[in-house]
């Protein structure tokens, strides 16, 4: 099993410490601005104001930072490794998918939920960004514009879908491998 996720910006916990700071100070200021312009126009109106951004804020923060995208191929079998408490060879983990699967997810923080499951049966081609295919249907599971992204075309009940996402060169590697057997 291989396996890599995609985000638009992967932080650390120093920036996401700091970005924390920030959108605290950002609360108490805006929520201050608010309160004194309300008082000032005895208007509800710089509230409202204050919550949309808030909101704002937060959708953005979680589009950039927690938001994201996993993908999985099995490409192998698990192997055995000789346990001693046994005495045998055994297999430590069991995959859920056959070997040749490819599973998409979305991932929120670390739970991910599963978007599609393409069975190496499936497979029609693997394309570069901006490489051209009719398709019946598209779907995109990649934090980028899909002009950018490599996508991989898979025939499902006589219909053929187009799924853009942003794989690594290795996980390439093995999906090409399951197209050309």
């Amino acid at each position: 099993m291989y396996q890599e996720s995609d985000d638009k910006l992967k932080g650390s916990v120093k920036s996401d410490t700091l970005l924390f700071v920030l959108l605290i100070v950002f609360f108490f200021f805006a929520g201050t601005i608010a309160t004194v312009l309300r008082a000032k126009f005895d208007s509800n109106a710089p509230l409202y104001v204050f919550a949309l951004l808030l909101a704002a804020l937060l959708i953005l923060v979680y589009k950039l930072r927690i938001e994201g995208y996993r993908y999985t191929v099995f490409y192998a079998e698990p192997e055995t490794e000789y346990d001693a408490r046994f005495d045998e060879y055994i297999t430590h983990e069991d995959h859920p998918f056959p070997v040749g699967t490819i599973v998409i997810e979305r991932t929120a923080s670390a739970k991910g939920e599963i978007l599609e499951v393409i069975r190496k049966e499936e497979l029609v081609a693997l394309l570069d960004p901006g490489a051209g295919y009719a398709a019946d249907k598209e779907l995109v599971y990649a934090p980028r514009k899909k002009e950018k992204c490599s996508s991989v075309i898979f025939s499902r009940d006589d219909q053929t879908t187009r799924l853009y996402f942003t794989p690594t060169e290795k996980f390439k590697e093995y999906v090409r491998s399951f197209i050309e057997a």
